[in-house]
C-alpha cells in the first residue's frame, strides 16, 4: 500500500503547526494511516504538544 500526504494536506499541517522541534533531526510529527472500506483515515500527531490533526477527507 502507498500512503500519501497531498499538497493540500501539507498546507493544513503547516497552518496547524505551532511547535518548534526539540531534537537535532527536526522530527516532531507521527503519521497514522488507517485503511477502511470507506477510505483512509489520516491523523497527524505532534510529539511535542501532544495535539492531533485529523486529515481524513470527507467521505460524504
Amino acid at each position: 500500500m502507498l500512503f500519501k500526504i497531498t499538497t493540500e494536506m501539507e498546507k493544513k499541517i503547516k497552518k496547524w503547526d505551532s511547535c518548534k522541534a526539540v531534537d537535532v533531526t527536526g522530527a516532531k510529527f507521527s503519521y497514522t494511516f488507517i485503511p477502511t472500506s470507506l477510505g483512509t483515515v489520516i491523523h497527524v500527531h505532534c510529539d511535542i504538544c501532544n495535539r492531533e490533526l485529523d486529515l481524513t477527507e470527507d467521505w460524504g
